[in-house]
């Protein structure tokens, strides 16, 4: 299975159909730079439904572990924060996620673009608070 497949049965999925919208049915958006936490928030406020982000190549698990990655601790700590944002808007609803293998141990990591009824400030907002650690509170006395 191709990523177009994956889209084309994701848009089928969503009540889009695959002819619906053909400017909107394109191939899997790949950034040409290494995609951070805040590029996918931006990316899931004004992406259409039925559209589509690559948001990691190669394996995820190990890419994000301190010791079998062969990341930095700064690429590690990143690709930790997009993984767990992928995630979290997953489970808002806003993106359905997708691995597709391209070889052992090789993968295309996917997020495709759900229907939602927030506007763009909405879901930015909701993926900034979800997963967001809550500050410490002050110790002392009063």
């Amino acid at each position: 299975m191709n990523a177009k497949t994956i889209v084309e049965t994701t848009r089928s999925h969503l009540g889009l159909g695959v002819d619906a919208g053909k400017a909107a049915l394109q191939a899997v958006y790949v950034p040409t730079e290494k995609l951070t936490e805040a590029g996918l928030c931006d990316w899931m406020a004004n992406a259409l439904v039925g559209q589509s982000i690559q948001y990691h190549e190669g394996f995820l698990l190990l890419d994000r572990s301190d010791s079998g990655s062969g990341l930095g601790a700064k690429d590690r700590n990143r690709l930790h924060a997009l993984a767990r944002r992928a995630w979290i808007a997953c489970e808002l609803g806003l993106v359905h996620l997708f691995s597709l293998k391209v070889s052992d141990g090789h993968y295309r990591y996917i997020a495709v673009r759900s229907a939602s009824t927030l506007a763009p400030p909405e879901i930015r907002t909701r993926l900034r608070q979800v997963g967001t650690p809550s500050p410490v509170p002050a110790t002392g006395t009063h």
